[in-house]
């Protein structure tokens, strides 16, 4: 008997482990709100990941599988642990709804596994992907990049401004980890060569939210340099 209980926890041990966090993420189900809830909301799992993003204005970070991609990341709600991007943990805890983004609530366990771990690569995705909730949601808590947008919209409230690929406007956070924003001050035109950030939800709204000033790279004026001087002098001789 004792053999028999042995195995069956060391199954579930194994079973805990195998969850991912695309398991928890993934679902075609908009459900009642429209907010796409988790199909393991409610249950308790143990994941392991990349730490993306840190410090979270509203309270926790962001946990991408080491290849990255659509579904693959997702928020843990955790202000205890003190973690750094790049570090690879493992945590348990409930997977649960906070302001409509799918997170991991209440962590009873952390582990950590590694230091300085390459960070996935970041997706490139549209600005119009980021504009429609059916498209954007793959990409809740995943280090996504936008690369040739122009600014069609001045920040408002929390450094929130508006950027555009030509396939729909989509929206740029500059205040949403750390204690400081970061100091943007686009206007209508400016140009963005890219734009890396993590995707959140809230309020009804998908966003692309800077970690650093760094993530935020202008489009340089392109000057002519070549000039054929050796050619105009030859008019005059």
């Amino acid at each position: 008997m004792k053999v028999i209980m042995t195995f069956l926890l060391v199954l579930l041990g194994i079973s805990a482990y195998a969850i991912s966090i695309y398991d928890i993420q993934y679902t075609s189900a908009s459900g009642i709100d429209n907010t796409y809830p988790s199909p393991y909301l409610g249950k308790a799992v143990t994941i392991e990941g990349i730490v993306t993003a840190i410090n979270l204005h509203s309270g926790g970070y962001f946990l991408s599988e080491a290849n990255g991609g659509m579904w693959r990341s997702i928020h843990i709600s955790d202000k205890r642990s003190n973690v750094s991007i790049g570090d690879r943990i493992q945590i348990s805890g409930t997977v649960g709804e906070s302001f409509g983004m799918t997170s991991i609530l209440n962590p009873d366990r952390f582990r950590l596994l590694e230091r300085r771990h390459p960070l996935p690569q970041p997706v490139n995705v549209t600005t119009g992907q980021l504009s429609r909730s059916v498209e954007a949601e793959a990409y809740e808590g995943v280090l996504v990049k936008i690369t040739n947008a122009t600014c069609s919209q001045v920040p408002g409230a929390k450094g929130r401004f508006g950027v555009t690929d030509g396939t729909g406007q989509c929206y740029v956070l500059t205040s949403s980890f750390g204690e400081r924003a970061i100091n943007l001050s686009p206007r209508i035109g400016d140009q963005y060569l890219s734009l890396t950030g993590v995707v959140t939800y809230s309020f009804g709204e998908y966003s692309l939210n800077l970690r650093e000033r760094g993530d935020a790279v202008l489009m340089q004026p392109v000057f002519n340099n070549n000039r054929s001087w050796g050619r105009i002098k030859s008019i005059y001789k």
